[in-house]
């Protein structure tokens, strides 16, 4: 049955069971031999290589050529069948192919005793807190084109999300929310979407910039509204909220899948992208929520290419 197929992957990993799952990619699963079936049995062998999957059975691939990150665990997500109504899924195997790192050497002992330290403890922190948010960023901060990648995303007002982790991933691979049967506010639809960045340190939000994906105009956010908190038990407190620009113009497309070159100061410009500053904002935060209060024409879709959060991470 080539309905219960999966057509749409993602793939996470992390460094050990603390440490928060990390998007290294996701795409359309194109099957070679259009969905001929593979027969079942327990003596077919699958002989496939690094280099490529088994040319005598049906498969899908999906690379990831530019990823280079080291992890130790892995999560597939399949977020849809070729039939959407379908509630099974089902595939015969699943391959990772890839690169097998030696452990790390183990470090020498020392020769030295470490019951004293080598400096004499000071009775204050090396560097003291501020009074003044500003003075933090200023002194102890790093400019980045984005605070949220690498990191985890968390979706809600969605009956169905495909590639959640694209949201912030650093290309045009669309993220995509279906608000079929979500309740509405007021008859507008609205998700929300939950940044936790890896680097598990405080930021400043400054210049919020969205990428347009490759179809469906009227599937863009154009009224937002931008939250963040310190941590998971505090109050969410609003950085901005507003319309985009682009609300009543007509932008251009990115197709999907490309590189976005940025900077901590602009947009790639040569893509295709809205966005809103916080000059005047000086808070920093923990966690990120970012809420599309509404897109263009109230689509019953949400989609978009890439979201950027320039600001300071800081030290």
């Amino acid at each position: 049955n080539a309905n219960v197929s999966p057509i749409d992957v993602t793939l996470e990993g992390r460094v050990n069971p603390e440490a928060p799952w990390e998007s290294i990619g996701s795409g359309d699963l194109e099957f070679n031999n259009n969905f001929e079936r593979n027969v079942r049995s327990t003596a077919v062998f699958i002989e496939s290589t690094y280099e490529s999957g088994d040319v005598n059975y049906t498969y899908a691939e999906v690379d990831f050529p530019s990823n280079n990150a080291v992890y130790s665990d892995y999560k597939v997500t399949f977020s849809a069948t070729r039939k959407y109504e379908e509630t099974r899924l089902q595939f015969a195997e699943v391959e990772i192919p890839g690169m097998l790192l030696p452990p790390p050497p183990t470090p020498p002992p020392s020769l030295l005793p470490s019951v004293s330290p080598s400096v004499p403890p000071t009775a204050y922190p090396t560097h003291p807190p501020t009074p003044s948010p500003t003075a933090a960023v200023a002194d102890n901060a790093q400019a980045v084109n984005t605070i949220l990648y690498p990191g985890s995303v968390e979706s809600s007002g969605c009956s169905r999300t495909v590639r959640a982790g694209s949201a912030i991933a650093p290309t045009t691979e669309k993220f995509f929310c279906d608000h079929l049967d979500m309740p509405t506010q007021d008859g507008i639809w609205v998700d929300s979407l939950t940044f936790s960045p890896a680097h598990g340190k405080l930021s400043v939000a400054k210049d919020l910039r969205l990428y347009t994906h490759n179809n469906c105009a009227n599937c863009d956010c154009v009224d937002y509204l931008l939250e963040g908190r310190v941590d998971a038990s505090s109050a969410w407190e609003e950085i901005g909220s507003g319309d985009f620009p682009w609300r009543d113009q007509a932008i251009c497309r990115n197709s999907r899948g490309i590189t976005i070159n940025s900077t901590f100061e602009s947009g790639d410009s040569d893509l295709c992208y809205d966005s809103v500053g916080f000059p005047s904002h000086s808070t920093p935060y923990l966690v990120y929520k970012y809420t599309c209060r509404r897109t263009r024409k109230n689509h019953r879709y949400h989609q978009v290419g890439r979201i950027e959060l320039a600001g300071y991470i800081l030290e």
